[in-house]
């Protein structure tokens, strides 16, 4: 069974909590980040990404995060963040366009993590979740929620829309990127009780995203244990956030490849995909596949379907080798680009689906990348079942939403 315990978070003020908080790590570039500090003196990032302060140079903790320190009293100072004094469970909605992402922030554990009651499916970067590991030893805390996937459960649905039919939400703003963003505090006793017994049931939570943050949540928490080797188990730093929304209201959507070699335009690379691909010429428009196991390439301005040819399809064995993502990174990175490590290797960048296509044209006729190779979305049921057999994904097979506004549910660990 999993943990899942309340808290009493660090959050804005009413008043605050729309300018203060701020795009999720992964989806804020630092041009906006830039623009985000100039303009806003109220956002979390001067907390978080003090660093940002000092153009030019690269990020320092020692240099710049007593700035980030410095901005933190600042915003208790003022009044603009404030410590609930109760423990409360968070329902957290997001609103794009016309699909709501509602889901219940808390704290998991550590040991969950390591003794894989919360599963995982992708790898982490030694040197980001270090990083990470040292941002929290810093600030002590974490705003930024790892997203949960979950077993549908009624009741925890149902304490969720009572909350949303009966109470006024505590947060009720739009964010600049025309997000809707709602929360309620849930601190009854009878309903943080519901929620928690709830989520003792379930065997399994899943990482959706924020496999960085988990890994540095735990590297954090063994840092502070061998700081205290009495540890009880029950402190603070043994737990760290989550956002949790069941499988049936993610959305995954689809990651491209983009390669940078100069094989791509030589008649060679043509005749190695031939070799394992049926090729159909698709015009001078990017493909977007449609169903599993179609791939699209674009290059000089021309575009074609790839069909991977069944006798290299019967040799795939097992849900991580079928998925469409190994089969690009086995038959066209590895075999064709010798490209062994999609996670150092500079040849290749990644491009989410929620860019759409023609950000992706344009990054290939723009001479930026050399190829564009298109896929179709991974599956939830993928997900799981590669996590389920404590299997990990290629690097960046999936783009999941929501991203979680940042600074709006602090998790402190003192």
């Amino acid at each position: 069974m999993a943990t899942v315990k309340p808290f009493k978070a660090l959050r804005p003020s009413k008043e605050k909590a729309a300018q203060l908080s701020a795009p999720s790590y992964d989806s804020a570039s630092r041009d906006k980040s830039y623009q985000e500090l100039e303009t806003n003196p109220y956002s979390y990032l001067h907390i978080v990404k003090p660093y940002l302060h000092f153009k030019g140079e690269t990020k320092n903790p020692d240099k710049h995060f007593p700035l980030g320190l410095s901005f933190l009293e600042q915003f208790k100072k003022q009044g603009w963040l404030i410590k609930d004094e109760k423990d409360a469970y968070y329902i957290y909605r997001v609103i794009k366009g016309s699909n709501a992402y509602t889901g219940i922030i808390a704290a998991a554990s550590v040991d969950d993590y390591h003794n894989n009651r919360i599963l995982k499916h992708e790898n982490t970067l030694t040197e980001k979740q270090n990083e990470l590991a040292d941002h929290i030893r810093w600030f002590k805390q974490l705003g930024n929620p790892v997203l949960l996937t979950y077993p549908d459960s009624s009741k925890v649905e149902g304490v969720i829309e009572h909350y949303i039919e009966n109470h006024i939400p505590e947060y009720n703003f739009i964010s600049p990127d025309q997000l809707k963003h709602n929360l309620w505090v849930v601190n009854k006793q009878e309903d943080v009780e519901l929620i928690r017994s709830e989520f003792e049931q379930i065997p399994n939570l899943y990482i959706a995203d924020g496999h960085h943050r988990s890994a540095g949540s735990a590297a954090y928490c063994e840092y502070e244990r061998n700081q205290l080797p009495n540890f009880t188990g029950n402190e603070l730093f043994n737990y760290f956030p989550v956002c949790l929304i069941p499988f049936s209201k993610l959305h995954i959507y689809e990651y491209h490849r983009l390669v940078k070699d100069t094989l791509v335009n030589s008649p060679l690379f043509m005749e190695r995909i031939h070799h394992y691909f049926e090729v159909i010429p698709s015009g001078h428009l990017p493909v977007q596949p449609l169903k599993p196991k179609e791939f699209g390439l674009y290059f000089n301005h021309t575009a074609y379907l790839l069909k991977l040819k069944p006798e290299y399809a019967t040799q795939l064995k097992g849900v991580l080798a079928n998925l469409d993502v190994s089969i690009v990174e086995e038959f066209i990175l590895k075999r064709i680009f010798e490209i062994n490590d999609s996670k150092t290797d500079k040849r290749i960048t990644f491009l989410d689906g929620t860019k759409g296509i023609f950000t992706l044209q344009e990054t290939i006729d723009q001479k930026e990348s050399d190829l564009a190779i298109t896929l179709y979305q991974t599956s939830i049921d993928e997900v799981k079942q590669v996590a389920d057999e404590h299997l990990i994904m290629p690097p960046k097979s999936t783009w999941i939403e929501p991203k979680l506004r940042t600074g709006l549910v602090i998790y402190e660990t003192i």
